[in-house]
C-alpha cells in the first residue's frame, strides 16, 4: 500500500520507505500430475480463497464496517493522533487478462469493461445503443443470494462463481 500523491521515483525506492505490505496474498501449489477434474476442482478452491482474503482485507472500505465513508471521506486516525477526513482511492494495475477475468469471476472471451455478448465483440456500436458497463458490486450481491435464478441472471452475464 502506498499513498498515490507520491512520484514514481520516490515510491519506487526502497530506501524511502513510501510502500507498506498490507497482506500475502496465498499462493497454491502447482499439481502437475492430476486428474483434470480434480485440477478444475482445485483452481475454484483457489478462487474462492483468494476472493475471500481480499474481501476480508477490503472490509475496512465498506459502508457497513464505516459509516461515515457515505460522503466519500473517512475518519482515520494520522500519526500525530489527530483524527483527519481522507479519501481513500482503491487503485491496482493488473495486466493479466486470464488473473483480471478470473479475480472478477468472468468467463472467457468476454469484454471485461462491458456487458457485451461474446459474438458481437469487436462489432461497432453506435454510441446511443452501448452496453451496460459490468457492475461488479452487483454481481457480488448476486452471488451472495445463491439461488437458481440468480446463477441463471450470472450466466446470462458470462459471470460465474
Amino acid at each position: 500500500m502506498t499513498i498515490g500523491n507520491l512520484s514514481s521515483k520516490i515510491r519506487q525506492m526502497p530506501s524511502t520507505h513510501s510502500v507498506v505490505m498490507v497482506t500475502l496474498l496465498p499462493i497454491p501449489i502447482k499439481n502437475r500430475n492430476i486428474t483434470q477434474k480434480r485440477l478444475d476442482e482445485q483452481r475454484q478452491t483457489n478462487r474462492k480463497v483468494l476472493n475471500e482474503v481480499l474481501r476480508q482485507l477490503l472490509q475496512p472500505l465498506t459502508l457497513k464496517q464505516n459509516p461515515s465513508a457515505r460522503s466519500g471521506y473517512y475518519n482515520v486516525l494520522c500519526a500525530y493522533g489527530n483524527f483527519r477526513n481522507c479519501k481513500p482511492v482503491l487503485a491496482a494495475w493488473l495486466a493479466d487478462y486470464p488473473k483480471y477475468s478470473d479475480l472478477h469471476h468472468l468467463g472467457q472471451h468476454v469484454c471485461s469493461w462491458c456487458e457485451c455478448p461474446k459474438n458481437k465483440l469487436g462489432e461497432y456500436v453506435h454510441p446511443d445503443k452501448q452496453h451496460h458497463r459490468r457492475d461488479h458490486n452487483l454481481y457480488r450481491i448476486l452471488s451472495d443470494a445463491n439461488t437458481n435464478a440468480v446463477d441463471a441472471e450470472l450466466s446470462s452475464r458470462h459471470v460465474h462463481r
